[in-house]
């Protein structure tokens, strides 16, 4: 009886590990659906630019933690930060030009961080823009990385 349970759980076990390497595959096999420019103001989930995401720069500004996110496939950045509802959270350039400034967080009872939108490239600020009309944002990410 233990034997039938031991091969029944190898069983089990092998069928889910067979699914998730399909999905796997097919998740990074499947093309992003902008890149760079294209990508201005359109949210990295929807767009497949989240699957090889890596965060370029974490920084603690005034109590909140702001991150700089990238994807390659797509060269374009975005903000994931951990601030109230109301915030508007966006990326900014080297001479100023603000993107993604359309993402406003929700009242949505979640504590845990919110993502903007994206924007062009890696040479970019994180930035959020607080309730009280204070704007807190990273310094600038490194070409080189």
């Amino acid at each position: 009886m233990k034997n039938k349970w031991i091969i029944f759980g190898a069983s089990v076990f092998s069928i889910a590990l067979i699914v998730e390497v399909v999905f796997s595959f097919y998740r990074f096999q499947s093309k992003p659906l902008c890149y760079e420019e294209s990508c201005n103001n359109l949210d990295a989930t929807y767009q497949r630019c989240h699957l090889d995401a890596k965060t370029l720069i974490e920084e603690e500004l005034q109590g909140r933690k702001i991150e700089l996110r990238h994807s390659a496939r797509c060269n374009a950045s975005w903000t994931r930060a951990i601030v109230p509802p109301g915030s508007t959270i966006y990326v900014k350039d080297s001479q100023g030009n603000i993107y993604a400034d359309n993402y406003t967080v929700p009242n949505d009872k979640v504590p845990a961080a919110h993502y903007g939108n994206m924007g062009p490239g890696k040479k970019l600020r994180a930035c959020v823009g607080l309730p009280n009309d204070t704007h807190l944002c990273t310094k600038l990410a490194n070409e080189e990385k």
